[in-house]
């Protein structure tokens, strides 16, 4: 595995098979030789490691900015490499971001969020029926991939459907190698013309109760908001929403697999999930971290930082720091406080996170209740070979005792 000399790191990949493999004791050996690192990886950047810095950066947005253009230079924005296309309103700094934030705020917040929860529960439970008199299924493919997917189509706007059209290719792109992405780089942009054709006809003729409509109707300081704009924060909400938190729930369920007892205690105790879910947000943290470009020279740690320096912010790594988490290393299912970077930090906080948290919480509960014995088979399952983005799966397969369907309601697009 990588090996660190003080702080001449120039081997760091968050995207490379060895971080895939080893993250946990790469964060640790960071955190505790050179919180603030440097690698020549793609075109070279900074890694920010430990929970105080993590969150001190994440919250200085003058300094540690957002933006997909920074300072005149571009593609820049909150992934290294950049994504293809611009994640707006997150690739943007205030006061540009402001408006485009509050616009957003009212159809993610607490109470809006909870209104969606008894369709969640519905798409839970008709994935479940798909395989409950099986005694197999896939914990990915047919539960945490199809859930969150046909609920963001919904939320949005799009066919429900068409959600594998969506869904596997921001899979296949999440977890691809950049330097392997060329083929699954093409179809993510044929699935993004697709939903540009979709914003299209409904500026024309809007209509529906999604999100797009509602985005193709507004007006950003009098002005209506762009095609182009409107299309990336459609493709911020698909990228949030199709693969962070069937990442988690994966992570979740096969946990919940391998520890008998910790199952067998939310299976008696329900109401303990939700508190079990924040603690399976921090130990498996989903989105590894986030980038920023430095705006003016700033000193952590004596590292000497420069404008337009890229910066890696790592959740993942902030999330294992045992200055602040006790026993970091261990799932703790009653952890309190738990205040983890999942996430992130300052004005860019997670605008989903109450969504994702019903999701969790709602496939973890149904399939505690509905096929309590289920085991995954570890030998079939298929980790992302890249975990740079997110820490997820491909596939895991498992088994249980054949139950009985609660509808006979098929899944879009069967």
């Amino acid at each position: 595995m990588t090996t660190f000399d003080e702080c001449k790191l120039t081997a760091f990949d968050h995207h490379s098979g060895d971080y895939a493999e080893n993250s946990r004791s790469i964060n640790a050996a960071l955190r505790a030789q050179c919180p603030v690192a440097h690698t020549d990886a793609h075109g070279g950047f900074w890694v920010i490691t430990r929970y105080d810095d993590v969150v001190a950066a994440a919250k200085n947005d003058e300094v540690f900015a957002s933006g997909h253009s920074v300072n005149g230079v571009s593609p820049l924005g909150v992934t290294i490499p950049p994504s293809p296309v611009p994640m707006f309103p997150i690739e943007m700094d205030p006061p540009d971001y402001l408006p485009y934030r509050r616009l957003l705020n009212p159809f993610f917040s607490p109470a809006a969020s909870k209104a969606w929860e008894p369709r969640v529960t519905r798409w839970v439970d008709i994935c479940l029926d798909q395989v409950i008199e099986n005694g197999s299924f896939d914990i990915v493919l047919d539960l945490a991939n199809p859930v969150p997917s046909l609920f963001t189509c919904e939320f949005l706007g799009l066919p429900v459907e068409d959600w594998r059209d969506y869904a596997d290719v921001q899979h296949e792109i999440i977890y691809t190698p950049p330097e392997q992405q060329e083929s699954v780089l093409t179809r993510f942009m044929e699935a993004v013309g697709r939903v540009y054709g979709i914003i299209v006809e409904r500026r024309a003729k809007p209509g529906n109760d999604g999100l797009i409509d509602t985005l193709v109707t507004a007006e950003i300081d009098g002005e209506p908001i762009s095609d182009e704009m409107v299309l990336s924060m459609v493709n911020l909400v698909m990228a949030g929403g199709f693969d962070t938190t069937t990442a988690v729930t994966a992570n979740a369920l096969i946990y919940l697999a391998d520890h008998p007892d910790a199952r067998r205690r939310l299976i008696d105790n329900p109401a303990m999930i939700p508190q079990a879910c924040e603690e399976f947000l921090r130990y498996f943290t989903p989105q590894q971290g986030l980038a920023r470009t430095v705006t003016k020279p700033v000193s952590i740690h004596n590292a000497q930082l420069q404008p337009n320096d890229r910066v890696l912010l790592s959740w993942a790594s902030a999330n294992q720091d045992d200055t602040v988490f006790e026993r970091p290393d261990e799932v703790i299912l009653d952890r309190f406080p738990n205040r983890h970077t999942t996430f992130g930090i300052g004005i860019h906080r997670c605008l989903g996170s109450h969504i994702a948290r019903i999701e969790l919480t709602t496939m973890v509960r149904r399939v505690l209740a509905r096929m309590p014995d289920y085991q995954v088979d570890h030998d079939a399952a298929v980790r992302y070979p890249s975990i740079g983005i997110i820490n997820g799966w491909v596939n895991v397969p498992a088994t249980f005792t054949p139950g009985q369907r609660l509808s006979d309601d098929l899944l879009p697009g069967s």
